[in-house]
């Protein structure tokens, strides 16, 4: 007998709607929003694109409850299950033991040890040491060398599918460290909570990203041309986080790689939520309602080199619930979610 999948219930991220961030991501998620309201239907003539007649002029190309709310940008380092409260003071007793100086500058060291190498393989593969490439040596910047480490800066630009562009349920901007600092002090986070029991351990490597869009937010509609269901076999590639929520709270259940083997944690939950509604079947002689995906050739071309935010102190380390919560103005109108943090600490 399998053994029962542990819940996810938390999970180790760097969070990304700082105050100082906010601004950028709120103008990129804006147009962002209002593109999508005005881009045409997948484009006639694919093989899994239909005429714009097909598709009902009700149904939006991309659907607003899609596109992911400013309060839930993240990058996951990694998830957890802490069904214990003396598991939850564990972790959040680990996270305030954290040195961010430290790792920070040990994420430096190993930076610049693999630059090196770059210099050590230029220099002896060449006839002349002189013609080192410059780029190589400039790499070996003051910031780097340095024993107080500048702050975590990233930058987002782009767009890409953790899926096939035209059968896509997750689009999403990869992080850009120019000193490569970012990989090493998240894996170095991810060992540290691994080693001490408390984190999942996962064998694909680590992929950082920060989520646009997710159709499993979007509901779910009987398949039909145009919308096809995430479990539909249509070029289904890796898949995302589910339960209706990025983080859900069911085990990683059905694990696979993905994104041709750097699929993340987060997305294995919604592949549980896919497993539970058959493609195109019916049950009891009825239909089931899928969750959707689309064709996202056209919009990944319009945002190739859309700078969503640029230069992002990342400014601290959290721990954070599953499952993101709506948040209210003082009038009780819904105004936006994000995820309940449970404990953090400041990044130098």
């Amino acid at each position: 007998m399998t053994p029962k999948k542990p819940p996810l219930t938390h999970f180790l991220c760097l969070p990304l709607n700082s105050q100082s961030a906010a601004p950028q991501w709120q103008a990129s998620l804006k147009h962002f929003r209002a593109n999508a309201e005005s881009l045409p239907p997948p484009r006639a003539g694919a093989s899994t694109a239909p005429s714009a007649s097909s598709i009902p002029p009700t149904v939006r190309a991309v659907p607003d409850k899609a596109i992911r709310p400013l309060g839930t940008l993240h990058l996951t380092i990694g998830v957890m299950s802490l069904t214990k409260p003396e598991q939850v003071d564990a972790a959040i007793e680990l996270l305030r033991s954290l040195e961010m100086g430290n790792l920070l500058a040990k994420a430096n060291e190993q930076q610049e040890s693999g630059r090196s190498a770059e210099v050590t393989a230029a220099s002896t593969s060449s006839k002349d040491s002189a013609s080192m490439p410059k780029h190589i040596d400039d790499g070996l910047s003051q910031s780097i060398r340095s024993s107080s480490p500048p702050p975590l800066t990233l930058s987002f630009t782009g767009l890409k599918s953790m899926q096939s562009p035209k059968s896509a349920s997750l689009l999403y901007t990869p992080p850009t460290d120019t000193t490569g600092r970012l990989y090493p002090f998240c894996q170095a986070l991810k060992d540290r909570f691994t080693q001490e029991n408390l984190m999942l351990e996962e064998a694909r490597p680590l992929k950082l990203h920060a989520t646009i869009l997710n159709t499993i937010y979007a509901g779910k509609c009987y398949p039909r041309k145009g919308l096809t269901p995430v479990n539909s076999g249509v070029d289904s590639g890796s898949r995302e986080p589910g339960s209706g929520d990025e983080h859900g709270t069911e085990g990683p259940a059905n694990r696979e790689p993905e994104d041709e083997g750097h699929g993340t944690a987060e997305e294995d939950t919604a592949k549980s939520e896919g497993k539970r509604h058959v493609s195109v079947a019916k049950k009891k002689g009825k239909r089931r309602k899928e969750s959707i995906r689309l064709d996202a050739r056209e919009l990944l071309s319009q945002y190739v080199d859309f700078a969503w935010a640029l230069d992002v102190r990342v400014e601290k380390l959290a721990i954070c619930e599953m499952g993101a919560k709506k948040t209210f103005d003082d009038g009780g109108k819904v105004i936006g979610e994000e995820y309940t943090e449970v404990a953090s600490i400041a990044l130098p």
